[in-house]
């Protein structure tokens, strides 16, 4: 009887303490461009929120200059179309692209991405313009050695490993500074975001932050010129379309974050916020935060997350 008792209290604080630790804190990954990556820093966002959270796993697939679309293929949310210069690949082989839909990476990251095109695993090769190595000019695909060869007619899907690794994951989307925002152009954002939620699995959908766009610094995007104008509708956008998944960063960054870091504002910095825009002392450049910039950031999230119950 004692035993069974015993046996009875163990199960209850197991199932308790499973109740209480819904969502494991596993990994945290950050889907993205330079903003995501960190550029203009010496740790980004995610590295602030490891060690807040004790060392917790993070992945950063943030990448420079890579437009929102650019971003959800490489997540997996929209497709990536590729054409061949060939009808086949054999047992082992290579195929070089004469289409492809949307720039899926760039020459800011590595020259390669393993996935999957139809039912052969190999890599994706970016092929960069000898005149100017920054220009993609195709990509190749070179299939791994199987005893299967690899027809290649008309339009193929390429599936990239870590678009169907990495969507389980606590997840934070920052995409659509280098979209094109007057007019229109913000709902092909705002649909790019939708498709890379999609993508996601449920759960990590429970888990999820989406990132507003910051504008750059005072004196070219302050309040009242066409790039804050176009970077507020697009957050409005945002916020409308994602609600609490929706985490307002920029004005955070604007209003708090310098007096949360600790740093007493110069009369630059002020005159930075008065025109809507993010101090210049949490700057490394016209757009992208310095080390402190992005700590604030950083915090900032961890607490939203704690306040959340996703990490403990």
């Amino acid at each position: 009887m004692f035993m069974r008792n015993t046996v009875l209290v163990v199960l209850i604080i197991v199932f308790v303490a499973c109740k209480k630790d819904k969502h494991p804190p596993l990994e945290i990954v950050g889907w993205g461009d330079s903003m995501m990556k960190g550029a203009g820093g010496e740790q980004s966002i995610l590295e602030v929120l490891s060690k807040e959270f004790g060392g917790v796993e993070y992945t950063n697939f943030g990448v420079g200059g890579l437009q929102s679309s650019s971003i959800a293929v490489l997540q997996g949310g929209l497709p990536l179309e590729l054409v061949f210069d060939k009808k086949n690949i054999g047992i082992w082989g290579k195929a070089t692209t004469t289409y492809y839909n949307i720039l899926p990476f760039n020459g800011s990251t590595k020259k390669y991405r393993r996935g999957r095109l139809n039912t052969a695993n190999g890599k994706l090769i970016r092929n960069e313009n000898k005149e100017n190595p920054k220009k993609t000019e195709s990509f190749t695909f070179r299939k791994n050695i199987s005893l299967e060869s690899l027809e290649l007619k008309d339009t193929l899907i390429f599936k990239f490993d870590n678009a169907i690794l990495k969507n389980k994951a606590l997840t934070i989307i920052w995409a659509g500074r280098n979209d094109k925002k007057a007019g229109d152009f913000i709902y092909q954002t705002r649909d790019n975001i939708q498709a890379m939620i999609n993508h996601l699995d449920l759960e990590s959908r429970e888990r999820l932050l989406i990132l507003s766009i910051c504008n750059g610094i005072g004196d070219k995007e302050y309040k009242g010129s066409n790039a804050h104008t176009n970077i507020t509708r697009l957050n409005a956008l945002l916020e409308d379309s994602f609600g609490e998944y929706f985490i307002d960063i920029r004005t955070y960054m604007v209003n708090n974050a310098i007096y949360d870091i600790g740093i007493t504002p110069t009369e630059q910095d002020l005159e930075d916020i008065s025109k809507d825009c993010i101090p210049r002392s949490l700057l490394n450049d016209h757009v992208h935060f310095n080390t402190l910039g992005y700590e604030a950031t950083g915090k900032y999230l961890a607490q939203i997350i704690r306040d959340k119950g996703w990490i403990n």
